[in-house]
């Protein structure tokens, strides 16, 4: 998990912090979105976006992770936790594992489920 964004981190990638901020961006045009009311409307969209995603985000596995991270971590805070945005935190999670997205992305989507502590079981 985030194997890939520490990678890119220790070895001195410049352009770390701005593939963040372009994913960042495309999860807030994906919320504006008439598909984010609806579970079965985001997956289709995560699956329409994945390859955006990659293209923005510094290439197929970055991009990837990225677009998992942001889309759940989005919703996180260390002080709060998800407080009032657990529910949507849910529905990116749950929208990830209906979607056709790649198996990376939906294993992607598990772990930091787990680490954020959406799921049950929260093994890694």
């Amino acid at each position: 998990m985030a194997v890939n964004t520490l990678e890119a981190l220790i070895n001195g990638n410049a352009n770390i912090v701005e593939y963040y901020n372009n994913g960042t961006l495309l999860w807030q045009q994906i919320k504006e979105s008439v598909e984010f009311n609806d579970v079965n409307s985001l997956a289709q969209a995560l699956t329409m976006r994945q390859i955006q995603f990659e293209n923005q985000c510094g290439g197929r596995w970055l991009g990837q992770e990225i677009m998992v991270i942001t889309g759940i971590g989005q919703f996180y805070s260390s002080e709060i936790g998800f407080d009032a945005t657990y529910e949507d935190a849910l529905k990116v999670m749950n929208a990830f594992a209906q979607s056709y997205c790649s198996i990376e992305v939906k294993w992607q989507a598990e772990k930091v489920a787990k680490i954020f502590y959406l799921t049950k079981n929260n093994e890694l």
